[in-house]
């Protein structure tokens, strides 16, 4: 691939971030949401449905970082407290698919191709999708890796090696550092934890990124004698590691539409109040920015639903692209041509069964898999000879 080429793609995907910006805080600025929640931060409550749980401002005694992690309080209280039931299964689907598709910056910034460069910290940019999201973070480090990094475009089985211990590790350590704290926020207040206690968790729950940076930096060192196995373990502890990702964005993304789908296909097995928040058109119905300028939101809630649903499929989106660029690339370099009417018909049956992460997923381990097998054809030539 050329050089203007790859500059090409690689702006391509700033564009994302861009059009998170306005979609995302510029519609939330104009519906009213923001305001909202800024009027809870003033009064020092929570936005709960009964308005009347004081508010957490004090976390770390550091009054910068006690500020947003109170604004971020403020923003998530309403995902994890149960009261509005959309928001709550859009929510459950959108963590799988932001936990898988981290996996994969994970796995992208620990390549052999990406040591020493910028894309290697993908805690800072985890880290900015926390405080920023992950529909303005994940493009601007996808352009990035695309821009520095040769995996994507030139994959080779060098450049594409990772650490097996640090491989070994991912699925373990997204499970102690996200998805138990991601539950751990879901505990009933005031049945199980106080609303203090809530709304710490969901304080700690933001560092996730840097939790897994440092535990897979931990075990880099503690096994490094034993980072460098051989190919063939290399590939299996990966497809390991994809199979995790790959499950945990499928599940959730099968389990949410199955239940919201259930409203149409089972209606009498719902009350009419959930009939109505489970059904497909609210739980994941996206509101069109440009022509909804008059639209007020009736609650935090309501506005924080809108905020995450384009923060979801934006970020989402913005991998999905990256993982067929990778995906195309590599067919081109290992077997000269792309079968484009069978990589269509693999994404379309991919994303109604697993979700866009559920098909970036498979692609980079297709990406993967054509670069070893490439790599065992050479090997296997070279001793014939």
């Amino acid at each position: 691939m050329g050089l203007a080429a790859k500059y090409y793609l690689a702006l391509l995907f700033p564009l994302f971030s861009v059009f998170a910006s306005f979609a995302i805080f510029t519609f939330s600025k104009e519906n009213g949401v923001l305001d909202l929640l800024e009027g809870f931060g003033k009064q020092k409550t929570l936005p709960s449905a009964s308005g009347s749980e004081a508010l957490k401002t004090s976390y770390t005694g550091i009054e910068a970082i006690d500020e947003i992690l109170t604004v971020l309080t403020l923003f998530f209280a309403p995902v994890v407290d149960g009261s509005n039931a959309s928001l709550a299964l859009h929510s459950f689907a959108f963590s799988g698919a932001f936990g898988s598709a981290w996996i994969l910056a994970v796995l992208e910034s620990w390549r052999a191709g990406s040591s020493r460069k910028f894309v290697s910290f993908p805690s800072i940019f985890g880290i900015v999708a926390q405080v920023m999201t992950y529909a303005v973070s994940a493009p601007l480090f996808l352009g990035l890796q695309l821009l520095f990094s040769d995996v994507s475009l030139q994959p080779t089985a060098r450049n594409i090696a990772i650490p097996t211990a640090v491989v070994k590790a991912i699925p373990a350590v997204f499970i102690v550092a996200y998805i138990l704290p991601t539950y751990s926020m879901l505990l009933p207040a005031p049945g199980i934890v106080t609303f203090e206690q809530k709304q710490t968790l969901i304080a700690l729950w933001q560092l996730w990124p840097a939790y897994v940076s440092f535990l897979l930096t931990l075990v880099s060192i503690l096994f490094s004698s034993t980072s460098s196995a051989t190919p063939s373990q290399l590939r299996k502890s990966l497809r390991a590691t994809y199979t995790f990702a790959l499950s945990y964005a499928a599940i959730s993304h099968v389990a949410a539409w199955s239940i919201s789908l259930a409203t149409i296909a089972t209606p009498m097995i719902f009350s009419t109040e959930y009939l109505h928040s489970l059904h497909p058109s609210q739980v994941f119905g996206l509101r069109n920015p440009f022509t909804s300028a008059d639209f007020k939101v009736d609650s935090a809630s309501e506005g924080v639903h809108i905020f995450l649903q384009w923060d979801n499929i934006i970020g989402s989106l913005a991998v999905l692209l990256w993982a067929v660029i990778a995906n195309v690339s590599a067919h081109r370099k290992t077997e000269g041509q792309v079968g484009w009417l069978c990589l269509l018909f693999q994404i379309s049956t991919s994303l109604a069964l697993t979700g866009p992460i559920g098909t970036a997923v498979r692609l980079v381990w297709e990406r993967d898999e054509l670069v070893f097998e490439e790599e065992d054809l050479k090997n296997a030539a070279r001793k014939g000879v």
